[in-house]
């Protein structure tokens, strides 16, 4: 699609992939997408089908690869270093845990954090020649490339490769603290990201099996990079992860929580800090990839994470116990639906019955989206009455059209009742995400005076026209 070249790859289940050349992240890439998927219905000729690149690089030699690869690097330097860093995360074989066996010294491969801190470095400084209108535009993919950089490190994090997930993150953490203010963070998209960091520093640290010399080392870093970005409005990013290395996992009341010994203070001496939860949690995750399971057990319950800790009781097999501490101590939908997935999974379907329907009792998020699940859960049971209350509130939750017709489904020889029901809800609906439903609905029943106050009270141009089109013969004047 002219003026902008256009890319997109997809298949039966969808688009797969798209890109643009237009020189704006989200307008006019947008415009220019949707441009190019119409083009493909309504101009199938027009359309070029090319091979995946799959299969393209697949009828190629080591060497006709190898030549490829050295002659894109030479047009593109930064291409190289990327090239370079890729070829040295997997080289570092990230499967290599790194935390000691007993009796044994710790397997590694080294990882040359050089080539990720010069692409850190290039990342940061690519819109450096764009005008600052224009390079505003683009910190999001900016900050995006780093991410995918940090998404690598944590292939590391969760195999046990603490130490070399350690030397990654200090490249990418300098050259971000250095780089960083270059760029128009107006969206706060660029400081955002140092929550991320931290979160990915508290795990490494927890991963790697270090010295108390080599932790304190790890956390006076630490302190130097939060000292730089305090003032911009990032403050304690690293807190989390300081407290996991000047503790690490020998601090005296952790070692108690994890050997059973459960008080009010949980894992702390005293009062527990801003970020215990953040802390706890990290905590959790090592506990888990380790299978210490008695050990996670005991620490979600000190901590108050009570959520993982019934989802825990669940996957090790341990359901009844699960469901009546879920019964007991979880307090939203959302964490109801959480635990009643887990039991799903191991076919324990009465049981997540009967988490499900608990949860329908709480107010909070997802809750709409528990009910639709449970409705699902119970129709394919056999159980169509608790099917039919639950898709009664999984349309009064997030009104649709799907949930609408579900209803009409389940409903059978009741349906007229729950119709005019469901319709007189719809028409009291408040708010702006509403207006979609109220219109497909209203529209699909012929209800045009409703569609057309649907819409009166705000709507998108697409839903206006839409009514437009349907009571263009029924009230010409309301379209004029």
């Amino acid at each position: 699609y002219e003026p902008y070249r256009v890319r997109v790859t997809f298949d039966e289940g969808g688009v797969t992939e798209a890109a643009c050349s237009c020189p704006y992240d989200w307008g006019g890439w947008c415009k220019h997408i949707v441009a190019t998927l119409l083009a493909c219905l309504h101009e199938p000729d027009s359309v070029e089908v090319r091979a995946t690149l799959n299969e393209l690089l697949a009828e190629l030699d080591r060497g006709q690869l190898q030549g490829l690869l050295v002659h894109l690097a030479a047009r593109d330097p930064y291409l190289s270093d990327e090239i370079e860093s890729q070829i040295g995360l997997r080289q570092a074989v990230p499967g290599e845990a790194d935390t000691a066996q007993e009796g044994l010294p710790p397997r590694r491969t080294p990882v040359d954090p050089q080539p990720v801190r010069r692409q850190v470095r290039n990342i940061l400084h690519s819109l450096d020649r764009m005008r600052a209108s224009e390079a505003y535009w683009h910190v999001g993919g900016v900050v995006d490339g780093v991410r995918q950089l940090l998404d690598q490190v944590q292939g590391f994090i969760a195999a046990g490769a603490g130490r070399n997930a350690l030397a990654l993150l200090e490249a990418i953490t300098d050259e971000y603290v250095r780089g960083w203010l270059y760029l128009d963070d107006s969206d706060g998209y660029a400081g955002g990201f140092f929550q991320e960091l931290g979160e990915a520093w508290t795990e490494a640290a927890l991963a790697a099996n270090l010295s108390p010399a080599e932790r304190e080392q790890w956390a006076h870093k630490l302190t130097q990079w939060q000292g730089e970005v305090d003032g911009y409005g990032v403050e304690g990013a690293f807190d989390p992860a300081q407290a996991a290395l000047l503790h690490g996992w020998d601090y005296p009341p952790l070692q108690r929580v994890l050997q059973g010994e459960i008080t009010r203070l949980g894992a702390w001496e005293g009062e527990a800090p801003w970020f215990a939860d953040e802390l706890a949690a990290a905590r959790l995750e090592v506990l888990e990839r380790q299978e210490r399971y008695q050990e996670y057990l005991h620490l979600a319950q000190a901590e108050g994470q009570l959520n993982l800790y019934v989802i825990m009781l669940a996957r090790l097999g341990r359901v009844q116990q699960a469901v009546d501490e879920g019964l007991k101590v979880l307090r939203r939908p959302a964490e109801c639906l959480a635990l009643a997935e887990v039991l799903r999974e191991r076919e324990e379907l009465a049981a997540a019955l009967r988490i499900a329907e608990h949860g329908l009792t709480l107010e909070g998020r997802r809750r709409g989206d528990l009910a639709a699940w449970l409705r699902d859960l119970a129709a394919g049971m056999g159980e169509a009455e608790r099917a039919l209350e639950a898709a009664t509130v999984a349309f009064r939750e997030i009104p649709s059209m799907a949930a609408y017709q579900r209803g009409q489904e389940l409903a059978g020889e009741r349906w007229p009742e729950l119709r005019e029901e469901m319709l007189t809800h719809l028409r009291q609906a408040p708010g702006y995400s509403s207006v979609q439903a109220k219109v497909d609905i209203f529209l699909h029943e012929g209800l045009l005076d409703d569609a057309i106050a649907a819409v009166e009270s705000g709507g998108r141009y697409g839903l206006i026209e839409r009514v437009m089109d349907a009571v263009l013969e029924h009230r010409p004047d309301w379209v004029i």
